[in-house]
Protein backbone atom coordinates (compact mmCIF):
# COMPACT_ATOMS: atom_id res chain seq x y z
CA UNK A 1 0.00 0.00 0.00
CA UNK A 2 1.18 3.41 -1.02
CA UNK A 3 1.64 5.76 1.68
CA UNK A 4 1.79 9.40 1.36
CA UNK A 5 3.04 11.79 4.31
CA UNK A 6 1.64 15.30 4.79
CA UNK A 7 4.00 17.79 6.91
CA UNK A 8 2.53 21.02 8.14
CA UNK A 9 2.89 23.13 11.04
CA UNK A 10 0.02 24.78 12.63
CA UNK A 11 0.95 28.34 12.43
CA UNK A 12 -2.58 29.45 12.11
CA UNK A 13 -5.15 27.00 10.75
CA UNK A 14 -4.31 27.12 6.70
CA UNK A 15 -1.54 24.69 7.00
CA UNK A 16 -3.54 21.54 8.33
CA UNK A 17 -6.73 22.93 6.37
CA UNK A 18 -4.71 22.40 3.42
CA UNK A 19 -3.40 18.86 4.40
CA UNK A 20 -6.86 17.52 5.33
CA UNK A 21 -8.19 18.84 2.40
CA UNK A 22 -5.20 17.04 0.43
CA UNK A 23 -5.86 13.66 2.34
CA UNK A 24 -9.96 14.10 1.36
CA UNK A 25 -9.34 14.26 -2.04
CA UNK A 26 -7.28 11.33 -2.26
CA UNK A 27 -9.48 9.71 0.08
CA UNK A 28 -12.21 10.35 -2.71
CA UNK A 29 -9.69 9.39 -5.50
CA UNK A 30 -8.75 5.89 -4.04
CA UNK A 31 -10.20 4.83 -0.59
CA UNK A 32 -8.37 2.85 1.76
CA UNK A 33 -6.29 1.84 -1.34
CA UNK A 34 -3.34 4.87 0.21
CA UNK A 35 -2.56 5.04 3.37
CA UNK A 36 -1.78 8.71 4.27
CA UNK A 37 -0.84 10.72 7.42
CA UNK A 38 -0.12 14.10 8.35
CA UNK A 39 2.36 15.54 11.44
CA UNK A 40 2.75 18.72 13.02
CA UNK A 41 6.37 18.83 12.30
CA UNK A 42 7.32 21.53 15.13
CA UNK A 43 5.36 19.80 17.61
CA UNK A 44 6.57 16.27 16.98
CA UNK A 45 10.08 17.42 16.35
CA UNK A 46 11.17 20.30 18.27
CA UNK A 47 9.52 21.27 21.74
CA UNK A 48 11.77 24.90 21.38
CA UNK A 49 10.49 25.20 17.96
CA UNK A 50 6.92 24.40 18.81
CA UNK A 51 6.75 27.04 21.30
CA UNK A 52 8.02 29.60 18.36
CA UNK A 53 5.33 28.14 16.18
CA UNK A 54 2.32 28.52 18.98
CA UNK A 55 3.42 32.93 18.99
CA UNK A 56 1.83 32.71 15.49
CA UNK A 57 -1.45 33.68 16.47
CA UNK A 58 -1.04 36.52 19.46
CA UNK A 59 2.04 37.91 17.31
CA UNK A 60 -0.87 38.76 13.88
CA UNK A 61 -3.23 39.57 16.47
CA UNK A 62 -1.43 41.86 18.81
CA UNK A 63 1.76 42.65 16.77
CA UNK A 64 1.59 42.91 13.17
CA UNK A 65 4.10 45.08 13.14
CA UNK A 66 6.54 42.47 14.30
CA UNK A 67 5.23 39.80 11.96
CA UNK A 68 6.15 42.30 9.26
CA UNK A 69 9.94 42.68 9.77
CA UNK A 70 9.93 39.02 10.25
CA UNK A 71 8.31 38.22 6.73
CA UNK A 72 10.41 40.48 4.87
CA UNK A 73 13.40 39.93 7.00
CA UNK A 74 13.40 36.37 6.16
CA UNK A 75 12.45 36.82 2.64
CA UNK A 76 16.19 36.55 1.37
CA UNK A 77 18.58 34.29 1.11
CA UNK A 78 20.77 35.55 3.88
CA UNK A 79 17.41 35.50 6.65
CA UNK A 80 16.81 31.94 5.37
CA UNK A 81 20.21 30.64 5.45
CA UNK A 82 20.01 31.78 8.95
CA UNK A 83 16.68 30.54 9.87
CA UNK A 84 18.41 27.38 8.65
CA UNK A 85 21.06 27.08 11.04
CA UNK A 86 19.18 27.61 13.82
CA UNK A 87 16.87 24.98 13.15
CA UNK A 88 18.66 22.51 12.26
CA UNK A 89 20.11 21.42 15.89
CA UNK A 90 16.53 21.25 16.80
CA UNK A 91 15.16 19.62 13.96
CA UNK A 92 16.84 18.05 10.98
CA UNK A 93 17.66 14.55 13.18
CA UNK A 94 14.34 13.90 13.99
CA UNK A 95 13.09 14.38 10.49
CA UNK A 96 15.20 11.54 9.26
CA UNK A 97 14.02 9.37 12.15
CA UNK A 98 10.29 10.00 11.14
CA UNK A 99 10.90 9.45 7.43
CA UNK A 100 12.91 6.49 8.02
CA UNK A 101 10.32 5.18 10.60
CA UNK A 102 7.33 5.95 8.63
CA UNK A 103 9.03 5.28 5.27
CA UNK A 104 6.49 7.59 3.11
CA UNK A 105 6.39 6.78 -0.95
CA UNK A 106 6.29 10.47 -1.02
CA UNK A 107 6.59 13.41 0.75
CA UNK A 108 4.14 16.53 0.86
CA UNK A 109 4.73 19.99 2.26
CA UNK A 110 2.01 22.52 2.90
CA UNK A 111 4.51 24.83 5.35
CA UNK A 112 7.36 26.63 4.02
CA UNK A 113 9.47 26.70 7.31
CA UNK A 114 9.70 22.88 7.07
CA UNK A 115 10.84 22.50 3.00
CA UNK A 116 14.29 23.18 3.04
CA UNK A 117 15.04 21.25 6.12
CA UNK A 118 13.32 18.35 4.83
CA UNK A 119 14.74 18.07 1.52
CA UNK A 120 17.99 18.28 3.29
CA UNK A 121 16.92 15.15 5.66
CA UNK A 122 15.99 13.24 2.26
CA UNK A 123 18.97 13.96 1.41
CA UNK A 124 21.11 12.47 4.58
CA UNK A 125 19.06 9.45 3.99
CA UNK A 126 20.28 5.96 2.33
CA UNK A 127 16.94 5.86 0.59
CA UNK A 128 15.54 8.75 -2.00
CA UNK A 129 11.79 9.96 -1.20
CA UNK A 130 9.97 12.19 -3.64
CA UNK A 131 9.16 15.18 -2.71
CA UNK A 132 5.91 17.85 -3.33
CA UNK A 133 5.64 21.41 -2.02
CA UNK A 134 2.35 22.75 -2.17
CA UNK A 135 2.33 26.67 -1.78
CA UNK A 136 0.02 28.22 0.35
CA UNK A 137 0.35 31.82 0.18
CA UNK A 138 -1.39 32.65 -3.59
CA UNK A 139 0.34 35.68 -4.72
CA UNK A 140 3.14 36.68 -2.79
CA UNK A 141 5.14 33.90 -2.18
CA UNK A 142 7.59 33.48 0.46
CA UNK A 143 10.78 32.25 -0.88
CA UNK A 144 11.18 30.19 2.25
CA UNK A 145 8.68 28.22 -0.15
CA UNK A 146 10.95 27.62 -3.05
CA UNK A 147 13.58 24.96 -3.14
CA UNK A 148 15.59 23.91 -5.94
CA UNK A 149 15.45 20.43 -5.19
CA UNK A 150 11.95 19.83 -4.69
CA UNK A 151 10.62 17.15 -7.13
CA UNK A 152 7.39 19.59 -8.08
CA UNK A 153 6.43 22.64 -6.83
CA UNK A 154 2.54 23.21 -6.73
CA UNK A 155 1.50 27.04 -6.93
CA UNK A 156 -2.25 28.94 -7.13
CA UNK A 157 -1.31 31.44 -9.42
CA UNK A 158 0.62 32.59 -12.54
CA UNK A 159 1.90 35.51 -10.25
CA UNK A 160 3.43 32.97 -8.00
CA UNK A 161 4.68 31.13 -10.61
CA UNK A 162 6.62 33.56 -11.62
CA UNK A 163 8.62 34.20 -8.24
CA UNK A 164 9.43 30.44 -8.63
CA UNK A 165 10.91 30.91 -11.91
CA UNK A 166 12.78 34.10 -10.69
CA UNK A 167 14.34 32.30 -7.81
CA UNK A 168 15.72 29.35 -9.84
CA UNK A 169 13.15 26.65 -9.84
CA UNK A 170 13.44 25.24 -13.37
CA UNK A 171 9.91 25.64 -14.96
CA UNK A 172 9.02 21.73 -15.85
CA UNK A 173 8.62 21.04 -11.70
CA UNK A 174 5.92 24.42 -11.44
CA UNK A 175 2.57 23.03 -11.60
CA UNK A 176 -0.22 26.05 -11.50
CA UNK A 177 -3.19 24.62 -10.37
CA UNK A 178 -4.78 26.66 -7.61
CA UNK A 179 -5.12 26.11 -4.23
CA UNK A 180 -5.95 22.88 -2.00
CA UNK A 181 -9.57 23.61 -0.02
CA UNK A 182 -12.01 21.35 1.57
CA UNK A 183 -13.93 18.97 -1.15
CA UNK A 184 -16.83 20.13 0.35
CA UNK A 185 -17.00 23.30 -1.34
CA UNK A 186 -17.40 21.97 -4.21
CA UNK A 187 -20.94 20.74 -3.45
CA UNK A 188 -23.71 23.20 -4.14
CA UNK A 189 -27.29 23.42 -1.94
CA UNK A 190 -30.22 24.93 -2.77
CA UNK A 191 -29.53 28.74 -0.97
CA UNK A 192 -33.11 28.68 0.16
CA UNK A 193 -32.93 25.56 1.36
CA UNK A 194 -29.92 25.71 3.75
CA UNK A 195 -31.54 29.64 4.74
CA UNK A 196 -34.99 27.76 6.03
CA UNK A 197 -32.30 25.32 7.92
CA UNK A 198 -30.72 28.18 9.62
CA UNK A 199 -33.47 29.62 10.28
CA UNK A 200 -32.89 32.92 8.33
CA UNK A 201 -35.87 34.15 5.79
CA UNK A 202 -35.76 32.06 2.27
CA UNK A 203 -35.62 35.53 -0.46
CA UNK A 204 -33.29 37.95 1.42
CA UNK A 205 -29.88 39.44 0.34
CA UNK A 206 -27.76 37.34 2.87
CA UNK A 207 -24.34 38.90 4.00
CA UNK A 208 -21.62 36.77 5.35
CA UNK A 209 -19.03 37.94 7.90
CA UNK A 210 -16.21 36.12 9.36
CA UNK A 211 -12.34 36.26 10.22
CA UNK A 212 -10.81 33.08 10.33
CA UNK A 213 -10.75 30.55 13.35
CA UNK A 214 -9.57 33.19 15.43
CA UNK A 215 -12.74 35.80 14.75
CA UNK A 216 -10.07 38.06 13.60
CA UNK A 217 -10.95 41.88 11.94
CA UNK A 218 -13.18 44.46 13.14
CA UNK A 219 -15.99 42.16 13.08
CA UNK A 220 -18.12 44.32 15.92
CA UNK A 221 -17.67 47.01 14.25
CA UNK A 222 -18.44 46.08 10.84
CA UNK A 223 -21.81 44.82 12.46
CA UNK A 224 -22.74 47.64 14.23
CA UNK A 225 -22.13 49.60 10.78
CA UNK A 226 -24.60 47.54 8.93
CA UNK A 227 -26.97 47.53 12.07
CA UNK A 228 -26.64 51.83 11.22
CA UNK A 229 -27.88 51.34 7.68
CA UNK A 230 -30.81 51.41 5.32
CA UNK A 231 -29.61 47.86 3.54
CA UNK A 232 -32.20 45.19 3.28
CA UNK A 233 -30.76 42.06 4.30
CA UNK A 234 -29.99 39.52 7.18
CA UNK A 235 -26.88 38.60 8.67
CA UNK A 236 -24.81 35.64 9.44
CA UNK A 237 -21.39 35.71 11.61
CA UNK A 238 -18.66 33.44 12.25
CA UNK A 239 -16.46 34.15 15.23
CA UNK A 240 -14.55 31.16 15.57
CA UNK A 241 -13.10 31.09 18.52
CA UNK A 242 -13.08 34.13 19.84
CA UNK A 243 -16.15 33.75 22.50
CA UNK A 244 -16.00 37.74 23.47
CA UNK A 245 -17.05 38.31 20.15
CA UNK A 246 -20.02 35.67 19.88
CA UNK A 247 -21.27 36.52 23.06
CA UNK A 248 -21.10 40.43 22.28
CA UNK A 249 -22.67 40.05 19.50
CA UNK A 250 -25.66 37.69 20.38
CA UNK A 251 -26.43 40.60 23.17
CA UNK A 252 -26.94 43.12 20.40
CA UNK A 253 -30.37 44.24 19.07
CA UNK A 254 -30.14 43.61 15.36
CA UNK A 255 -32.53 44.96 13.15
CA UNK A 256 -32.38 41.86 10.36
CA UNK A 257 -32.33 38.37 10.84
CA UNK A 258 -29.09 37.19 12.14
CA UNK A 259 -27.61 33.84 12.80
CA UNK A 260 -24.66 34.16 14.99
CA UNK A 261 -22.18 31.08 15.33
CA UNK A 262 -18.87 29.84 16.86
CA UNK A 263 -16.65 28.03 15.83
CA UNK A 264 -18.19 25.75 12.98
CA UNK A 265 -17.40 22.91 10.41
CA UNK A 266 -19.97 24.07 8.43
CA UNK A 267 -18.14 26.93 6.74
CA UNK A 268 -19.07 25.30 3.33
CA UNK A 269 -23.18 25.33 3.57
CA UNK A 270 -22.80 28.56 5.13
CA UNK A 271 -21.62 30.07 1.67
CA UNK A 272 -23.80 28.81 -0.05
CA UNK A 273 -26.38 30.41 2.22
CA UNK A 274 -24.32 33.41 1.32
CA UNK A 275 -25.05 36.31 -0.97
CA UNK A 276 -21.88 38.35 -0.12
CA UNK A 277 -19.05 37.72 1.94
CA UNK A 278 -17.25 40.16 4.27
CA UNK A 279 -13.82 38.35 5.77
CA UNK A 280 -10.50 39.17 6.44
CA UNK A 281 -7.49 38.26 3.41
CA UNK A 282 -6.24 35.04 4.24
CA UNK A 283 -6.31 32.60 1.26
CA UNK A 284 -8.36 30.07 2.57
CA UNK A 285 -11.30 32.43 2.60
CA UNK A 286 -10.17 33.95 -0.84
CA UNK A 287 -10.31 30.65 -2.57
CA UNK A 288 -13.15 28.94 -0.74
CA UNK A 289 -15.61 32.23 -1.48
CA UNK A 290 -14.18 31.76 -5.37
CA UNK A 291 -15.37 28.37 -5.18
CA UNK A 292 -18.91 29.20 -3.79
CA UNK A 293 -19.14 32.20 -6.37
CA UNK A 294 -19.14 34.79 -3.48
CA UNK A 295 -18.08 38.51 -4.27
CA UNK A 296 -15.58 39.47 -1.03
CA UNK A 297 -14.70 42.51 0.84
CA UNK A 298 -11.96 42.12 2.47
CA UNK A 299 -11.50 44.07 5.66
CA UNK A 300 -8.37 43.37 7.44
CA UNK A 301 -4.90 41.64 5.90
CA UNK A 302 -1.93 40.28 7.26
CA UNK A 303 1.46 42.71 6.40
CA UNK A 304 3.67 41.40 3.72
CA UNK A 305 2.23 37.96 3.82
CA UNK A 306 -1.21 38.89 2.57
CA UNK A 307 -0.67 42.13 1.24
CA UNK A 308 -0.14 40.34 -2.87
CA UNK A 309 -3.73 38.73 -2.17
CA UNK A 310 -5.36 41.91 -1.71
CA UNK A 311 -3.91 43.65 -5.20
CA UNK A 312 -4.94 39.82 -6.52
CA UNK A 313 -8.97 40.32 -5.42
CA UNK A 314 -8.67 44.41 -6.76
CA UNK A 315 -6.74 43.38 -9.88
CA UNK A 316 -9.25 40.48 -11.08
CA UNK A 317 -12.29 42.24 -10.19
CA UNK A 318 -13.99 40.00 -7.04
CA UNK A 319 -14.56 42.08 -4.70
CA UNK A 320 -13.34 45.37 -2.65
CA UNK A 321 -10.92 46.13 -0.16
CA UNK A 322 -10.88 48.76 2.67
CA UNK A 323 -10.45 48.39 6.08
CA UNK A 324 -12.67 51.13 7.36
CA UNK A 325 -15.53 49.39 8.79
CA UNK A 326 -17.40 52.62 7.79
CA UNK A 327 -16.97 51.86 3.62
CA UNK A 328 -18.38 48.57 4.10
CA UNK A 329 -21.85 49.34 3.16
CA UNK A 330 -21.28 51.40 -0.28
CA UNK A 331 -19.05 48.62 -1.05
CA UNK A 332 -22.18 46.05 -0.51
CA UNK A 333 -24.58 48.28 -2.43
CA UNK A 334 -21.89 48.51 -5.33
CA UNK A 335 -20.81 44.79 -5.81
CA UNK A 336 -24.62 43.69 -5.37
CA UNK A 337 -25.37 45.71 -8.69
CA UNK A 338 -22.34 45.07 -10.67
CA UNK A 339 -23.00 41.98 -12.94
CA UNK A 340 -19.45 41.71 -13.64
CA UNK A 341 -18.15 40.29 -10.92
CA UNK A 342 -19.64 36.92 -11.18
CA UNK A 343 -17.98 36.96 -14.70
CA UNK A 344 -14.93 38.04 -12.87
CA UNK A 345 -15.05 35.21 -10.42
CA UNK A 346 -16.50 32.36 -12.96
CA UNK A 347 -12.55 33.19 -15.32
CA UNK A 348 -10.14 32.75 -12.25
CA UNK A 349 -11.46 30.33 -9.80
CA UNK A 350 -10.08 27.02 -9.75
CA UNK A 351 -12.83 24.66 -6.85
CA UNK A 352 -11.05 21.13 -8.82
CA UNK A 353 -7.54 22.34 -7.53
CA UNK A 354 -7.70 19.68 -4.33
CA UNK A 355 -8.35 17.01 -6.50
CA UNK A 356 -5.97 18.25 -9.36
CA UNK A 357 -3.00 18.46 -6.95
CA UNK A 358 -4.17 14.95 -5.48
CA UNK A 359 -4.11 13.18 -9.06
CA UNK A 360 -0.37 15.09 -8.70
CA UNK A 361 0.89 13.78 -5.81
CA UNK A 362 -0.38 10.13 -6.44
CA UNK A 363 1.61 10.17 -9.84
CA UNK A 364 4.21 10.91 -8.04
CA UNK A 365 4.06 8.40 -5.48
Amino acid sequence: MKKILYLYSDTGGGHRAAANALISAVKKLKGDEVEQEAIDVFASGSSFLNIFARLYAPVIRYAPWFWRMLWFGLNNPKGLEVLEKIASPFILSNLIKIFDQKKPDVIVSVHPLVNHLSIKAIKKMDHRIPFVTVGMDPVDLHKSWVSPDTDMMVVATEEAKKICLAEGLAESKIKVLGLPIDPRFMDRHDKDEVRKQFGLSKGKYTVLVMGGGEGAGNIYEIVSGLNASKLDMQLIVICGRNKALEDKLLGMELRFPAKIFGFTNEVPLIMDASDIIITKGGPGAIFEALAKDLPMIITSWLPGQEEGNIKYVLEHKIGKVSSDPKMVVSMINELRSDPQVKKSIEKIKKPHAVFDIAELILRIS
